[in-house]
């Protein structure tokens, strides 16, 4: 029986991760849609088969020691404090995690290259002041 466990546990952790890692960005969606596709195109020169900044997704292949393993990344906008964000998935399964996660954090750093620190939310709007009615009866 310990056999058994033991080798489902080698099998498992041999296994590549199927898990999808996102980021949220809090840049407008078409600075974050141009740094990922330069990103995967340019700097990492991986080939990309579909995209479509309408829907917000990019097919490509992650190309590694010679062999290609099909990715995506998918683009989401949303709103968070009252700012635009964009929430950014990639997912490659037949590469570990890591390999997402480093796609992520190079993303990160080239949008912190191109645009800066994003700005913070704005402040909260002031609350109007109440008017108070008189309580005279005019005759």
């Amino acid at each position: 029986m310990r056999y058994l466990i033991a080798l489902a546990l080698v099998l498992t952790l041999s296994l590549p991760a199927a898990a999808r890692r996102s980021d949220t960005h809090a840049y407008r969606y078409e600075q974050v849609w141009r740094s990922a596709v330069r990103l995967l195109r340019v700097d990492y020169g991986f080939p990309l088969h579909d995209r479509d900044p309408e829907i917000g997704f990019v097919m490509f292949d992650y190309v590694e020691g010679g062999r290609s393993h099909p990715g995506s990344m998918e683009l989401v906008r949303g709103m968070e404090n009252r700012r635009e964000t964009v929430r950014v998935t990639v997912h490659i399964p037949a590469m570990p995690s890591y390999i997402e996660r480093m796609v992520l954090d190079k993303l990160q750093r080239k949008l912190r290259e191109e645009y800066g620190t994003p700005l913070p939310p704005p402040p909260e709007p002031e609350p109007e002041p109440e008017v108070e009615e008189d309580a005279e009866d005019e005759d």
